[in-house]
């Protein structure tokens, strides 16, 4: 008998025995992404209230069911898909099953909670800022952000649509790939991924664990490809990080605030205050934050160059524990944003990978160019092949 791990808001039972790439996989999706017959709650019961049951799939779904998958429910999230721990006031937070004292990350939190517990093959989440690559790091387990519109976000209730993107979370890197193969377009013309590029400065600040987890794999690394180091800077991340906070938080009321003011739910401590902020943030502001990404988009494609990808940590620390304040866990949230940030702001994909380690998880990131989404994945194949065999 499983464990009720607070994965799952809704039971379901969806799909054929249609032979296809997925046929016999069981899948669960996030509660933002809609299932016809079913309210997408978003997170949150005032939404649930004050919207009707989607009258179809979102294609995502459909896609994932007409190559033979079984959907078998939805899945818990953070309040409108705005925080990266998974601690949900109304919902209650899902059990993170490699670390049952530390938060499981959010906010496709129930997603990941599933694929850990060994509940689904494979689950669908959303990430805007970290949704997938939070929890992924924090669960021990696979994730994967695609470009920035390479899956349709179709049915699926927005945050920030310049950031939202579809992600997915697996225990094993030739299903995370298969459900790439179903869902994902061509890559971009002469798209390859073959050269690491180690982002030097995303490394500063790790915590110690961290640090011994990936040694060993970024020496194995170095010896499998060509590599080389690069920097972005401290202001850089300090500039950026402004900007995107700003981006993010327009949008985020753009979508949202109509219905915030009609309804005024009731959010826990820190989406209210993002909410808030959300806002007063100016279409000026919003403005210079389009033009700082334009500006800097082409030093991120230099920097990548025909063949590179990004190496750095997907977060900089464990799992925080579940004790930690307000405050410690407001502070680490910035952390990781600095890092989540460059796939979010300029729409690149990102796959987190778990290391190996006895204790609670740590995960490695690459990052690819923009629509080198199969690509980025098939690096990725090779690479936990050679680790594996290291072991």
């Amino acid at each position: 008998m499983k464990v009720d791990l607070g994965a799952l808001s809704v039971v379901l039972n969806q799909g054929t025995d249609a032979p296809g790439p997925l046929a016999g996989a069981t899948f669960v999706v996030k509660e933002n992404i809609d299932v016809a017959g079913h309210v997408s709650t978003n997170g949150h019961p005032t939404w649930a209230k004050t919207h009707a049951a989607a009258a179809r799939n979102a294609p995502v779904v459909d896609r994932l069911l007409d190559a033979g998958a079984r959907l078998v429910g939805k899945t818990n999230m953070d309040e409108m898909a705005y925080s990266l721990l998974g601690a949900n006031p109304h919902y209650g937070t899902p059990i993170n099953p490699a670390a049952r004292d530390r938060h499981p990350g959010g906010s496709s939190t129930g997603s990941a909670v599933a694929v850990a517990a060994g509940q689904v093959n494979f689950a669908i989440g959303t990430d805007t800022a970290g949704s997938c690559r939070a929890p992924a790091a924090f669960c021990g387990i696979l994730g994967f952000r695609t470009s920035h519109g390479a899956v349709s976000m179709e049915g699926i209730v927005p945050l920030a649509p310049s950031f939202d993107a579809i992600g997915w979370f697996a225990r094993d890197i030739d299903a995370m790939a298969s459900v790439g193969d179903v869902l994902l377009p061509a890559d971009a013309k002469n798209a390859e991924v073959g050269e690491a590029v180690l982002l030097t400065d995303a490394f500063l600040g790790v915590e110690m664990d961290f640090a011994s987890a990936a040694a060993h794999p970024i020496d194995a690394l170095k010896a499998f490809e060509p590599w080389r180091e690069a920097t972005l800077g401290e202001e850089f991340f300090k500039t950026a990080l402004g900007h995107f906070r700003n981006m993010q938080a327009f949008e985020a009321w753009a979508a949202h605030g109509d219905w915030i003011t009609a309804n005024r739910p009731a959010f826990g401590k820190g989406v209210e205050e993002r909410f808030a902020f959300a806002a007063k943030v100016t279409a000026d502001k919003r403005d210079a934050a389009q033009a700082f990404r334009d500006k800097e988009r082409p030093r991120i494609d230099a920097m990548l160059g025909e063949r590179g990808f990004f190496v750095m940590p997907t977060a900089p620390f464990r799992a925080p524990l579940l004790a930690e304040t307000e405050e410690k866990l407001d502070a680490k949230r910035y952390q990781m944003m600095r890092l989540f940030l460059i796939a979010s702001f300029f729409g690149l994909p990102q796959i987190s990978i778990p290391l190996p380690t006895s204790e609670a998880p740590v995960a490695l990131s690459f990052v690819g160019r923009h629509g080198a989404d199969r690509a980025l994945i098939a690096f990725a194949q090779r690479f936990c092949a050679q680790m594996k065999k290291a072991l």
